[in-house]
């Protein structure tokens, strides 16, 4: 996390940097190319007219000697040199210099002949980056002509790190030190949440599921702070999976232990008893089986439930289901004298996955079988849910002994029996209504039980009927 720490604080500061090197590079190129208004020369140009001007100040009152001293020392011309070449046409400093310079002070020098001593200045000449002008020094009754020229040398780059005296890049540095102090301060804004947040996900990597983010301490950005709340929304769901398949996978072999110890009594019996032993210890064997292979089934489906993201997109005909469901049942009963009846049905269409709802029903409305006596029927209702029309309410009611007020929310948990009478006379597994509870959920639903006034437990499932309401987050 230093690095990247180091590359948001890099890329800031080279960002700051550039804009102000491209703000000199800006005004630098201005300098040289806008003109003055009312005056018809750039910036540049009256620049160095002034250092003519300058120039032949020193040469008129101080003479040739504090001209060359002055030439020498002066630190301000930046890119801008200046010749003086004398009488004779050689340069007052020695230095070598271009035909053409030379060739523009001999031009403006042979002008200066001409022209009248009237105590007017020297007209100025040149180019865009070069000026030119003569000076007449009066020596006694005669004059020495001197001609001067004015040169922009240099690539732009030299130009641009050299036309103004220091305090314009000693301000151009504070700028970068000021920029820099800020980068690192964005930086660390930056980067401070994503540290915390990857500190958490290291934790829950390495097996800490109860590692969240939780409040940023800095860098609350709206952005930082939806990245956090998923990440801790999306650990809370992987911890609850994660336990839910624990829970599952430790409630299977539990149950398994069971079945199998049976299994392996029948098998000894079988081996030592006569035929009619026999016979009962493979009938035993066949019902133990048969036990597993619905366990283990039920186990599978309500595995895919809670791992399935996605609810199917079937038209489903919430009537027409429950009487399949119902019919199947109804049969069942029937050698016990338990019947199922649909006793009130209004017709109720949703969106959703028809072999879920079918399950969820199926498991209640066995549950329920498998609990009334024996000669009682077991009602199911079908209605428009009166608190809000856009739910549909299924009620399963049985004439059952009912269940302890203090465990109705635990019976949809996997493998949770309230007593061995009410679950393991009935042969079930324990994961009807744990299938039936998912399911519903998986539906954007509620499920509930209640005890019955007269006996009997009642199953309540709450169905949405439009896709999206009331669905809940599903992992």
């Amino acid at each position: 996390m230093r690095r990247l720490f180091w590359r948001i604080f890099a890329a800031f500061w080279v960002a700051t940097v550039v804009v102000l090197l491209a703000f000199a590079w800006i005004t630098t190129s201005n300098f040289e190319t806008e003109k003055i208004p009312g005056l018809g020369v750039t910036r540049l140009q009256a620049l160095m007219d002034d250092l003519l001007s300058r120039t032949s100040r020193e040469l008129r009152h101080d003479g040739e000697e504090a001209t060359r001293k002055w030439l020498r020392n002066s630190v301000d011309f930046g890119p801008i040199s200046i010749y003086v070449f004398g009488p004779d046409g050689n340069e007052m400093l020695g230095r070598e210099t271009p035909d053409a310079i030379r060739a523009a002070a001999r031009e403006v020098a042979d002008e200066a002949v001409t022209l009248p001593d009237d105590g007017s200045l020297m007209p100025t000449h040149g180019a865009e980056r070069e000026r030119s002008r003569a000076i007449r020094v009066k020596d006694g009754s005669t004059f020495r002509i001197y001609g001067e020229v004015a040169v922009l040398e240099g690539t732009f780059l030299s130009r641009l790190i050299s036309r103004r005296p220091g305090t314009f890049w000693a301000n151009i540095a504070a700028a970068m030190i000021v920029s820099a102090v800020f980068s690192l301060l964005l930086a660390w804004y930056v980067a401070a949440p994503l540290t915390q947040i990857r500190a958490s996900t290291r934790r829950f990597a390495e097996g800490d599921l109860d590692a969240r983010v939780g409040r940023l301490r800095v860098g609350r950005s709206s952005e930082m702070t939806a990245l956090a709340s998923e990440f801790d929304d999306m650990a809370a769901r992987i911890k609850a999976f994660i336990e839910s398949h624990r829970r599952l996978v430790r409630d299977v072999s539990h149950e398994l232990r069971s079945p199998l110890a049976r299994l392996r009594v029948a098998l000894e019996l079988a081996r030592d008893g006569d035929d009619a032993q026999v016979h009962a210890s493979l009938d035993r064997i066949e019902s133990e089986s048969a036990r597993l292979e619905t366990m283990l089934s039920q186990a599978l489906e309500l595995s895919r439930l809670e791992t399935q993201q996605r609810v199917a997109q079937d038209t489903v005909a919430l009537d027409q289901l429950l009487e399949d469901v119902i019919t199947n049942a109804d049969y069942e009963g029937a050698p016990r004298g338990r019947k199922v009846v649909l006793a009130e049905c209004e017709r109720q269409v949703l969106t959703g996955s028809s072999d879920a709802l079918y399950s969820a029903f199926e498991n209640v409305i066995r549950n329920a079988l498998a609990y009334t006596q024996d000669g009682t029927t077991v009602t199911v209702r079908l209605l428009r849910d009166p608190r809000d029309p856009k739910y549909a309410l299924i009620t399963v009611r049985d004439h059952g002994p009912g269940v302890p007020e203090s465990e109705l929310a635990r019976i949809f948990e996997p493998f949770y029996r309230t007593d061995s009478a009410r679950t393991r006379s009935s042969g079930g597994t324990g994961l009807g209504l744990a299938i039936a509870r998912r399911a519903v959920e998986w539906h954007g639903g509620r499920i509930c039980a209640s005890n019955a006034e007269g006996g009997g437990l009642e199953v309540s499932m709450r169905l949405p009927k439009s896709p999206g309401v009331g669905a809940q987050d599903r992992v």
